[in-house]
């Protein structure tokens, strides 16, 4: 069978599920500026940033330019890095300004700076060095937010930022757990903190989402656990907080964004199991199967009538790693055709990768070739 030829994909890790957490949206209030124009765009070290609008406080104003680089970091927008490099500059320029006159800027000013520095390093293509120097730079700045910021609605995102930071520098360390267990406190505390705000205001329009929230925060952590940038106990821990977290968010079961997140632990913990990918060799294989049975029937029990492209990958490898270490062939065989059929949903989106269409084929020249013998 195609599951136990090692040309197979037999992956640990799922595909098309990383979480890119510099996506994650931190726009506060909207900023009476907005920019108009962005000149040098090719310069490495300059900026120009162009705004329109009734002259105003430079906080105002220098949010503006965040919000705008926040917005092209979501659209993929080649300007982000332009324009987080203006918010720099720009936000380099007023503390000089602060400086000089014997004054500190307001606790949304760091928010801003530091949130600004976290963003640049993720998407700043450097060395390891010049990053961690951003990401530092950019835990000081949230720091100073934190200490100054009291109860600012913005609170909880500062929090947040500390935590994605603290969590960003343990990855480029490779530090132990007790670091990344620091960084998953400010995680809860951010999340409590929204919760504490959200109980205590009526909610709006704009007002975020705690499960959504929650639930983001979730798969970012298992994508850091998935990232294979820390020592074992300190992605065990990860995966811990992560599951722990999105079965908080799981009041209905047809809930597929939490189902997805929990199913991604769950797949986690089993890859963890594995102790030879070309052999199929798992440790605690009775673990490692009710592991992704659990998965499987989650993934099963999306309430979506067209489940997102990321759920259907990640059932297909379920169903293909779960095949790969049955006994009973029909059984296996069966599981086979229902990763073939989750995969070919995938594929008739054009988002298969390359590794689950070349098993398609194998499956389905190895079935013709069985039933040419017969």
């Amino acid at each position: 069978m195609p599951g136990n030829d090692s040309s197979a994909p037999k992956r640990k890790r799922p595909l098309g599920l990383k979480a890119r957490a510099a996506k994650k949206s931190n726009n506060m209030a909207d900023s009476t500026a907005s920019t108009s124009e962005v000149k040098d765009f090719d310069e490495a070290n300059t900026a120009t940033i162009m705004l329109r609008g009734d002259e105003g406080d430079e906080i105002d104003e220098l949010e503006g330019i965040f919000d705008s680089a926040i917005e092209a970091i979501n659209s993929e927008d080649e300007r982000a890095l332009t324009l987080l490099r203006g918010t720099i500059h720009e936000s380099d320029r007023i503390l000089r300004l602060y400086d000089s006159d014997g004054k500190t800027p307001e606790a949304r000013f760091y928010y801003i700076y530091g949130t600004a520095l976290f963003n640049f390093s993720e998407i700043l293509e450097a060395e390891e060095e010049e990053s961690t120097m951003y990401l530092e730079l950019a835990l000081h700045r949230l720091t100073q937010a934190r200490d100054q910021m009291g109860d600012e609605p913005f609170a909880w995102r500062v929090y947040l930022m500390l935590a994605k930071a603290g969590l960003e520098l343990a990855a480029e360390s490779n530090a132990e757990v007790d670091r990344v267990e620091m960084a998953l406190q400010v995680l809860d505390r951010a999340l409590q903190t929204l919760e504490k705000q959200q109980n205590n205001e009526p909610p709006t329009e704009e007002t975020p989402s705690v499960r959504i929230e929650a639930l983001a925060a979730a798969d970012m952590v298992l994508s850091l656990a998935d990232s294979q940038r820390l020592p074992e106990t300190s992605s065990v821990r990860l995966v811990q907080w992560g599951e722990a977290s999105a079965r908080k968010q799981h009041t209905n079961q047809a809930d597929s964004e939490s189902s997805l997140v929990i199913a991604r632990a769950l797949w986690l913990r089993a890859s963890a199991l594995v102790v030879d990918d070309e052999e199929d060799e798992v440790k605690e294989k009775e673990l490692y199967t009710k592991l992704l049975t659990e998965a499987q029937s989650l993934l099963e029990k999306d309430g979506k009538e067209k489940p997102s492209s990321d759920a259907l990958l990640l059932l297909g490898e379920v169903q293909l790693n779960l095949g790969n270490v049955q006994q009973d062939e029909d059984r296996q065989e069966e599981l086979y055709k229902q990763a073939v059929a989750t995969f070919r949903q995938v594929q008739s989106r054009g988002e298969l990768p390359d590794q689950f269409a070349q098993f398609i084929d194998d499956f389905e020249n190895q079935s013709d070739s069985d039933e040419d013998s017969n």
